[in-house]
């Protein structure tokens, strides 16, 4: 595995992900499904689509501090530490998420992953983790403008967690995307952002592929 096979299989699944979306999309408008099941699609939808961009980059993380090759054939160098293996490194990325210095030797054994992906700890992990492609990683997960993967993750927890302050905070992306409704956090999906004339499912899909071409660059 290196950094252009990673790049390679997550831009295969965004491509579906866009074809899966479009399919739902004019499923509804022909009146073909019920508002549920419109609903519980595009539900999957957005949960497999932060599935596949946590394994991406869960990648990223590991095979830039294992080393690898970008796709511009530039070398990264593995960390210089006795132990880069992914249990490690999942070890290190929960320890930076709650702002606490690694053990030296102590590997992740517990039965439930660190989220990869987190859009508010992932600057943490990569400072943390330290990797040779440090600047980059930084840069790329910190672009500004690129708000798809914090826009999925929040819709994704309310989606999961269906409470009054994650409804509330999906709520406030209306001020962006225009619904006809908004029945359930899921509905935001399909808002039209007026200043792009794009829905929001497709804007944020695209930048996850700006981010992972960014990324592997």
């Amino acid at each position: 595995m290196t950094l252009v096979v990673s790049h390679t299989r997550i831009v295969g699944r965004l491509s579906r992900k866009r074809v899966q979306a479009t399919s739902i999309f004019d499923d509804h408008i022909k009146g073909i499904l019920s508002p549920w099941e419109f609903r519980f699609l595009a539900e999957a939808l957005l949960s497999n689509l932060w599935i596949d961009w946590n394994i991406f980059v869960r990648q990223v993380l590991v095979l830039s501090c294992k080393g690898s090759i970008t796709r511009s054939g530039v070398v990264t160098p593995a960390r210089a530490l006795p132990d880069n293996s992914e249990s490690r490194i999942a070890y290190e990325i929960k320890q930076y998420g709650q702002g606490v210095t690694p053990h030296p030797t102590k590997i992740f054994s517990g039965p439930i992953e660190p989220t990869w992906a987190h859009p508010d700890r992932i600057i943490s992990y990569i400072s943390g983790l330290a990797p040779s492609n440090l600047t980059t990683l930084q840069m790329t997960f910190g672009s500004a403008g690129l708000f798809g993967p914090k826009r999925i993750h929040l819709v994704r927890n309310a989606c999961a967690h269906k409470s009054k302050p994650n409804r509330s905070d999906v709520q406030s992306l209306r001020s962006l995307y225009i619904t006809n409704h908004f029945y359930d956090p899921i509905d935001i999906v399909w808002g039209s952002n007026p200043s792009t004339n794009s829905i929001a499912i497709f804007e944020w899909i695209e930048d996850l592929e700006n981010i992972a071409d960014l990324a592997t660059q």
